[in-house]
């Protein structure tokens, strides 16, 4: 099965472009269409005003005709002089239907006398207004008619029928031109929007080529690059000061990794070469029995060793990928802080030191118990191995606002200010000269990743003439 070749996406200039234009064809067609009602509704007022105008000079005409001028061939001069003119027709009847005077011709308007439906007459009282006059539509052509009585002389009673209609082809060909003008006017403007507006868009965009050259020029070796920031444009500025703090994410973590990498290797170098020496001693010659039983018993401490780091380094790896997850429960602190005091009593007992845990109210705790266990469990060994003969570890813990805090103090020498800010990341000792015993330098490590998945901190208190204090906080447990 043929799979369908996807369009490739438009660019940003195109598709800003095609809006640009599409917005300006818009803008066009609503301002040629409110300037069209606005032309054709002016040009139909002037028709009517006109034929109100002629309305009003006919009356005037008819009334002050003396008799002898009224007559059917004189009066259709004399009004057609004064009146068909500019598209308009006249038709003046008596009451009976009798016609004296037309200036409608038969070709030209073959019912000759048009009217509307409902059309009412203007009474000789009443001059005539707009709303008198009514659109009809005759020989496909649309036509303004009014009606009105006039007076048939100064001396005379008689009222006459005047019938004016003022065909409007001339207005709509007029119209119609302007339509034609306008869509033409209409596609050219908005052609030239859409170049001008891709024009512009382009030159707008430019300010990107800048941001491409200088992510082109980022790679491993090179994570040191940063955008100008305060030469970015406003639009940009956002987007560069994002991108920097991008790059410094990533140069912090390829730092981070390639530090962690030279330490493991550091580390693992150390029982390796253990082991090689080691053996290539006991082959050298042969020996007796109990040597070989004491190699191996040595070589089983390093492998320990070795598969307590690699097991280490693989929690760290999946904490950092978020591939651990916790199984929270809710843990009574007291009863946990019994346990682990009971796991390390004799380890206390050896080392000369007390290990005790402080007169704690009923607390409860949202956690994974194993999770919880290793890291409670990292410090207290820790402690105990920092302490004196004589000295003290203590388990605590107290609520803090939203948060629980559990600590581990102990009274060993103090750390130094410059190594606490550093003391949770792998592989760092305070101690070099510690490296080369059991210790991996991953216990606070560890800790720290069990804090962060658990959404809460690590922190380390040391001062001269106080106790160290290693301090989990988590996030305070709902009420149930």
């Amino acid at each position: 099965m043929k799979r369908i070749a996807r369009a490739a996406p438009l660019s940003l200039a195109l598709r800003l472009g095609l809006l640009f234009a599409a917005i300006a064809a818009a803008v066009f067609v609503a301002v040629g269409a409110y300037l069209y009602q606005t032309l054709a509704m002016q040009m139909s007022q002037r028709d009517d005003v006109d034929v109100l105008n002629k309305a009003a000079l006919v009356r005037e005409l008819l009334r002050s005709l003396p008799p002898d001028e009224r007559m059917p061939g004189q009066l259709q001069a004399v009004l057609g002089r004064a009146i068909g003119q500019d598209g308009v027709m006249l038709e003046v009847a008596t009451a009976d239907g009798r016609v004296l005077a037309s200036t409608m011709a038969p070709r030209a308007y073959p019912h000759r006398r048009p009217a509307a439906p409902g059309l009412a007459t203007v009474p000789l009282a009443r001059l005539p207004e707009r709303r008198d006059i009514a659109s009809v539509q005759d020989a496909a052509r649309p036509v303004r008619v009014l009606a009105l009585q006039a007076a048939g002389g100064a001396q005379s009673a008689q009222v006459l029928h005047v019938t004016l209609a003022r065909i409007r082809s001339d207005r709509l060909a007029i119209l119609k031109r302007y339509v034609l003008d306008l869509s033409g006017a209409l596609a050219a403007g908005t052609l030239l929007a859409t170049l001008l507006g891709f024009a512009a868009v382009r030159h707008g965009l430019r300010p990107l080529n800048g941001v491409i050259a200088k992510a082109n020029d980022i790679h491993a070796q090179r994570l040191n690059t940063r955008l100008a920031v305060d030469e970015a444009t406003p639009e940009l500025r956002a987007l560069a000061v994002a991108f920097n703090a991008m790059l410094d994410r990533l140069e912090e973590g390829v730092q981070r990794l390639s530090g962690f990498a030279a330490d493991l290797a550091h580390d693992m170098r150390t029982p390796v070469n253990a082991l090689m020496m080691q053996t290539q001693v006991a082959l050298g010659r042969e020996r007796p029995l109990e040597e070989y039983q004491a190699l191996l018993e040595s070589n089983l401490e390093e492998y320990e060793r070795l598969s307590r780091m690699i097991e280490n380094t693989l929690f760290l790896a999946r904490a950092d990928n978020a591939q651990l997850a916790l199984r929270r429960e809710r843990l009574d602190v007291g009863a946990e802080f019994a346990h682990i005091r009971d796991y390390f009593e004799m380890l206390a007992e050896d080392a000369g030191v007390l290990l005790d845990t402080a007169d704690l109210p009923p607390l409860a705790l949202d956690a994974d118990p194993v999770l919880l266990r290793r890291a409670v469990n990292n410090l207290v060994s820790n402690a105990i191995a920092h302490t004196p003969r004589g000295g003290r570890v203590r388990l605590d813990a107290r609520l803090d606002g939203a948060w629980l805090d559990l600590s581990v103090s102990n009274t060993g020498e103090p750390i130094p200010e410059a190594h606490r800010a550093r003391l949770f990341e792998r592989y760092y000792r305070v101690d070099p000269a510690r490296a080369s015993g059991s210790a991996s330098g991953l216990g606070l490590a560890i800790v720290r990743a069990i804090m962060q998945l658990h959404g809460g901190s690590a922190r380390v208190d040391s001062a001269p003439g106080a106790a160290t204090v290693f301090t989990l906080r988590f996030p305070r447990p709902a009420a149930v």
